[in-house]
């Protein structure tokens, strides 16, 4: 996987909704992800969760819009975490702050069916610290703006992927402009580390 090109790879974009940011605490309400190859659309999966403390807090419903009614009668996490699992296969995974989506994937993963995930994942916030240093703010609503994406509501889970998905596709096209294509080195760009980036081909707009 590591060493596909972007055009060979296969990419699922993920983004999830909690009642907070700490994973033994806290509890996934929303997930979704959007799989894609050679920029074609080949899947996605979305799903309310009920969350295991079955009740979600005042201030997440006001950021999400997400409520306790929306998600009485979805399924725990328990059961959704294998099918979401199943649809992520051996595809490289992007995030918009990869981590943090990671460290409630992996706790769940881990309780309920002991295994962590152990698929490549870029991370588009680090990847616009990197290639886009002008911006001041590298949220993903800021990010959006200056790549002209359309971003149609924020903090839900499927339309965060959307925008992250068109987001990442935005990078990688800058990305091909200077001979960086393959997964490796992407990976390694969005964790800091140093690449050759080769002459630049043409001019980016």
């Amino acid at each position: 996987m590591y060493n596909l090109t972007t055009d060979e790879a296969v990419f699922t974009v993920i983004d999830l909704e909690t009642t907070g940011f700490v994973p033994e605490r806290d509890f996934i309400i929303e997930i979704a992800g959007i799989k894609f190859q050679a920029g074609l659309e080949i899947g996605r999966f979305h799903q309310l969760v009920r969350p295991d403390g079955d009740f979600i807090p005042p201030h997440i419903t006001r950021l999400t819009g997400i409520t306790n009614a929306m998600v009485i009668d979805q399924p725990r996490i328990s059961e959704v975490i294998s099918q979401f699992l199943s649809f992520i296969q051996d595809s490289v995974l992007v995030a918009h702050n990869v981590r943090f989506d990671l460290s409630f994937l992996n706790y769940n993963a881990q309780l309920y069916t002991g295994r962590r995930i152990k698929n490549p994942s870029i991370c588009t916030d680090n990847l616009a610290r990197r290639i886009l240093p002008d911006i001041d703010s590298k949220s993903l609503e800021k990010v959006a703006y200056h790549l002209n994406v359309p971003y149609r509501q924020k903090h839900r889970a499927f339309p965060d992927a959307e925008a992250t998905k068109m987001v990442f596709e935005k990078m990688l096209q800058f990305l091909e402009d200077y001979n960086v294509n393959r997964v490796i080195d992407i990976i390694k760009l969005s964790e800091g580390k140093r690449i050759n980036y080769r002459e630049k081909r043409k001019k980016y707009v």
